[in-house]
């Protein structure tokens, strides 16, 4: 069974009871690449703020980020309604909900919003160190403008894109969870081209789910196969009442979807990303 690439462009896209955390086969840490194939990673908070806010309260938020993340913009949400009677009716609105703010390299992305927080580092991706000290600077400025009530999900989610030489590719060489065709079909029929696989995963532990999106993208560069890992760790109404309780809990997040990655890849894979 092969992956063979795609001629057209397509849709982009253990356990220690003692501790509460997950360690793989290999060793207790993530290896550290020089090649990390992140192509974005981020930290999101989502929270209950008063009802009295409004949009224009985000404004505040402006002047103590715009030297650092001068580009703004608006985020809107839509909403739709549906009346039956007396004649069938649909409409959409939308209404300002967030500020977005960008830095001057385009590489580092601030969303504040009425639902909460979002901090995203785009390629070169650099450290989590760097990721969650930034991350944890903004949000402070969030939530001593916001005062929301209470944290309502966090997240980690980081996308990842495998750029694999060769035309065709065997899949079980670089990866260990991929769509398996079943060896009943000769191998001439187990070829497969572009695909999409969505696997969520339940974390008893951490009362929370982590979705394992992986698909074929169009390759960075000619004779090569590309492929999108993407890992997706969300918790609802995290045990968390403390700001060095909720920054804790991002740490084990992390340790969470490092280990999934180190267990979706093969050594192969990580030959190349070293």
């Amino acid at each position: 069974m092969a992956l063979c690439a795609p001629c057209t462009t397509v849709i982009p896209w253990l356990y220690e009871e003692s501790t509460g955390r997950i360690t793989n086969h290999r060793n207790s840490q993530m290896s550290h690449y020089e090649k990390a194939p992140i192509t974005e990673a981020l930290i999101d908070i989502r929270v209950e703020l008063s009802t009295e806010l409004r949009f224009e309260d985000l404004h505040a938020i402006r002047k103590h980020v715009s030297k650092d993340y001068p580009q703004e913009e608006t985020r809107n949400l839509a909403e739709g309604t549906i009346q039956f009677a007396p004649a069938m009716q649909a409409s959409v609105q939308q209404k300002p909900w967030g500020l977005l703010f960008r830095n001057e390299a385009k590489n580092q992305v601030l969303q504040a919003r009425l639902d909460g927080f979002t901090f995203s580092r785009l390629e070169p991706y650099e450290t989590f160190e760097k990721l969650r000290g930034e991350a944890r600077r903004l949000w402070d400025i969030y939530r001593e403008l916001m005062r929301p009530k209470r944290v309502t999900r966090v997240a980690v989610r980081y996308i990842n894109q495998l750029n694999i030489p060769g035309m065709t590719v065997e899949p079980e060489d670089y990866l260990n969870t991929y769509p398996h065709v079943s060896d009943q079909l000769p191998p001439e029929l187990r070829n497969f081209g572009p695909y999409l696989m969505r696997l969520p995963m339940h974390q008893g532990d951490l009362k929370g789910t982590l979705v394992i999106n992986e698909a074929m993208t169009p390759a960075k560069s000619p004779d090569t196969v590309s492929i999108v890992l993407d890992f997706d760790l969300h918790v609802d109404d995290p045990p968390v009442t403390t700001e060095q309780e909720l920054w804790s809990f991002f740490d084990r997040l992390r340790e969470r979807k490092n280990a999934y990655f180190e267990a979706c890849i093969t050594d192969k894979t990580r030959e190349l990303i070293r």
